[in-house]
């Protein structure tokens, strides 16, 4: 069985197609992954600022009942305390359920994110 230039030309042909759509998936997948990429940068440095405000925010709440409650009990000093008790408690209630109600939801935000079938 013969090959002749005809059969050589569509194999070179066949084989140039495919070598040309593996390049170009290839190029998908990058600009896929790019574009994946900055959508998480950008959500992480959103949540960046809006943490950062909040922050803030809880910050000068704090003080000024800090402030507020000393001022009641005559001590300063008893304000705060008051405060980073409440805190502290807070704190403790969050800690004990960190699992459900910090790790699950950043992990699951993170996987939808990344996550290249819900496209």
């Amino acid at each position: 069985m013969s090959h002749t230039a005809e059969d050589k030309n569509v194999f070179e042909k066949l084989f140039s197609n495919c070598k040309e759509y593996v390049e170009t998936r290839i190029d998908l997948a990058l600009l896929n992954g790019q574009d994946r990429l900055g959508d998480i940068i950008s959500s992480a440095i959103s949540m960046l600022v809006v943490g950062l405000l909040a922050f803030m925010c809880f910050l000068f709440i704090s003080l000024g009942a800090a402030f507020g409650i000393g001022k009641l009990m005559h001590n300063m000093a008893a304000g705060c305390f008051i405060v980073a008790g409440f805190y502290l408690l807070v704190g403790l209630i969050i800690w004990i359920n960190k699992t459900k109600w910090v790790k699950t939801p950043v992990t699951n935000s993170l996987l939808s994110k990344i996550n290249i079938n819900e496209d």
